[in-house]
């Protein structure tokens, strides 16, 4: 058993995947001309679900009310050892959302929300560069290369983040 000295920090962040018929829901963060483009998602607060803080942040970024959430598409554990923390990051599809796109976040990160082709949202997730653990599963499901639920572990070393393991649910045999 280990002791509360040796005690790991352990951030949850969550990603919602919004779509309407073809496009994805992306949001602008920073000023408009040195923005990036992300898919919608931000951190687990105190006292909140995972479930919960996914309705929050589609909620104060994009506008959107989520009526239903879907599959969990992907998890990745990310170890930052010089840190003595980890994040885990929630990516999941939404099944069904309401409401106009205005962002309303209290933070005031949210410069803008669009929605945009699956290509063109690969390419500009492409750009943002950003943590290999959440990018590389998002880019990974949007280009169809992941299966739902497939486990990302990741490592920081003196290089960055580099994949330890990819792990893609069992399919059952016909």
């Amino acid at each position: 058993m280990r002791h509360t000295s040796d005690a790991t920090h352990i951030d949850h962040v969550v990603i919602a995947i919004l779509r309407q018929e073809d496009r994805l829901v992306m949001v602008q963060s920073g000023h408009p001309d040195q923005a990036a483009w992300f898919i919608p998602g931000g951190l687990v607060e105190p006292g909140e679900l995972v479930t919960e803080a996914l309705v929050r942040e589609a909620r104060e970024e994009t506008g959107a009310r989520v009526e239903a959430i879907g599959p969990l598409i992907g998890l990745s554990q990310i170890d930052l050892p010089a840190q003595a923390a980890q994040v885990l990051v929630f990516l999941f599809e939404v099944a069904e959302w309401q409401g106009t796109l205005q962002p309303q976040d209290p933070d005031g990160e949210i410069s803008g929300v669009e929605l945009v082709t699956r290509e063109e949202a690969i390419s500009r997730l492409q750009r943002n560069g950003g943590w290999p653990g959440v990018g590389e599963p998002l880019l990974a499901y949007l280009r169809g290369e992941a299966a739902p639920g497939t486990l990302w572990v990741y490592r920081k070393g003196p290089d960055g983040q580099r994949l330890v393991a990819s792990l893609s649910p069992a399919v059952a045999a016909n």
